[in-house]
């Protein structure tokens, strides 16, 4: 018998990066409308933050970036952020 390959086990032994790069690739789609949503309005803290997630991904961290992002897009889609 054959043994059964499980292609997503298989990426996450050989990239483990990859899964971080994933996260961060779909935070920054659900950011990206939400802050062009804003017309330039940024308050200093979002400003902030969208300053760290550009630095976690040059640094290389994609998985601090991929939280940070992951976070700012969540409060950024509560109705409370729109004000």
């Amino acid at each position: 018998m054959g043994t059964v390959v499980s292609l997503e086990e298989y990426r996450r032994q050989k990239y483990p990066g990859a899964s971080a790069v994933s996260r961060l690739d779909a935070a920054v789609r659900r950011l990206d409308p939400l802050v062009r949503a804003r017309d330039g309005r940024l308050t200093p803290t979002i400003e902030r933050e969208l300053r760290a997630i550009a630095s976690a991904v040059s640094s290389g961290l994609p998985r601090e970036a991929a939280d940070r992002a992951e976070r700012l897009a969540g409060i950024l889609e509560h109705p409370a952020a729109s004000g």
